[in-house]
């Protein structure tokens, strides 16, 4: 079957690409639930429960092999056990939501600051102001590079994740760059994340050189392009829902739950095929979904219909910040789940209550046409201007 056309259109607006998705998703969740797209010779998972069994059966939906990697090495996400169980256990404690937790008061300091420099104006643009700046400043600090770069960085990781020609031009400014990072932290170890991972050992044997970049381009790029379009889809969900913005406002205590809702009503991850960054490979014929799938098949799980399932969800197309339980897909699943979650939801949930806190009345501004960021892969917004009561 041949998609539709809007799938891959990056001419309309982040809002509209949402509504034709869920549309879309609903009608194939109730009469193609695994579709195969011809096209790109994959299957396409619509429910919820052969979702969970996609991702979280390894041996028989392989991740091996699924993402290339031209740098001589592979990424995490493209490896089964033992070798990922291995590497995850490098930066396994890193990420964890204890350590994550002390992070706490750095990532207020950092949300205050930028607060700081807009508030008086009474307006921003939500993404360059907001959403684009904290997610790479945290990463960066994390991996111990210098905080005040982000804007080269963010530029960096938007063109690898558009797959433009401008993707070459920014690995071959993004690997010389840590090439040399590595160089200075194999001199002079410090505490960070990329010091940790150059002297860690598997088996009595330190990283090799290719894995050791794979590691630096995973880790920098899921941690912050996700978080990024996330926190702009946030401003989008609110603005379409004022009485659940206006439930925040009076119960910021919600702020996580809050969060919660937005990945799952709208994941910052486009549905089709480019979601193969994240797909599997079929290792033995299986049926699913009523289809038979070939050893050798590709598969991809789509959250955003994932996370509608009615048989899963009360009234799913509800936004709902108080929504318990709240499964949702779109951290993953099994021993793909994301690593960086604890550190997505603390950036998100500190947003989320400083900006009901310090900018109050923040609304969207509709005087311009919404624009989705140039990226087969990521659903948001390019620019949010957005308006409050300036301090």
């Amino acid at each position: 079957m041949e998609l539709p056309s809007f799938l891959t259109d990056l001419s309309i607006s982040p809002v509209e690409y949402h509504r034709l998705a869920l549309e879309w998703c609903k009608e194939m969740r109730r009469t193609s639930p695994v579709l195969y797209d011809e096209n790109e010779e994959v299957w396409l998972v619509f429910r919820y429960d052969d979702a969970v069994r996609v991702r979280g059966d390894y041996k028989t939906f392989s991740s091996e092999n699924m993402l290339a990697d031209g740098r001589g090495g592979r990424s995490i996400i493209s490896m089964d056990p033992p070798r990922h169980r291995q590497l995850r256990s490098l930066i396994t404690q890193a990420f964890s939501a204890r350590t994550i937790a002390q992070m706490s008061p750095q990532i207020e300091r950092i949300v205050d600051e930028l607060i700081d420099r807009v508030q008086a104006k009474g307006e921003m643009d939500w993404m360059s102001d907001m959403a684009n700046p904290l997610p790479v400043m945290v990463i960066s600090d994390m991996l111990g590079l210098p905080r005040e770069e982000w804007r080269q960085f963010k530029a960096w990781t938007d063109a690898l994740m558009s797959f433009n020609p401008e993707a070459i031009q920014a690995q071959q400014h993004f690997i010389p760059y840590f090439v040399q990072a590595i160089e200075e932290r194999c001199k002079t170890p410090g505490n960070d994340i990329l010091s940790l991972l150059i002297t860690a050992e598997i088996d009595g044997e330190r990283l090799s050189y290719p894995d050791l970049m794979s590691f630096c381009f995973t880790l920098f790029i899921a941690g912050n392009i996700t978080t990024t379009n996330t926190l702009g889809n946030a401003i989008l969900c609110f603005d379409q829902h004022p009485e659940e913005f206006e439930r925040l406002r009076r119960q910021p205590e919600l702020a996580a739950s809050a969060v919660e809702e937005v990945l799952r009503a709208m994941p910052p991850g486009r549905v089709g095929p480019n979601g193969i960054i994240d797909g599997r490979t079929v290792t033995t014929d299986v049926e699913l979904g009523g289809q038979q799938l070939r050893e050798g098949d590709r598969v991809i799980t789509v959250a955003l219909s994932n996370n509608f399932d009615e048989s899963q969800f009360s009234d799913p197309e509800r936004f709902n910040i108080q929504r318990h339980p709240n499964h949702h897909l779109s951290f993953g699943y099994g021993i793909h789940f994301c690593i960086g979650a604890p550190l997505a939801r603390l950036e998100m949930k500190t947003v989320l209550s400083k900006m009901v806190q310090r900018l109050p009345d923040l609304h969207l501004l509709h005087d311009e046409p919404l624009q989705v960021v140039d990226s087969r892969l990521m659903l948001g917004p390019k620019r949010l201007p957005v308006a409050f009561k300036a301090a």
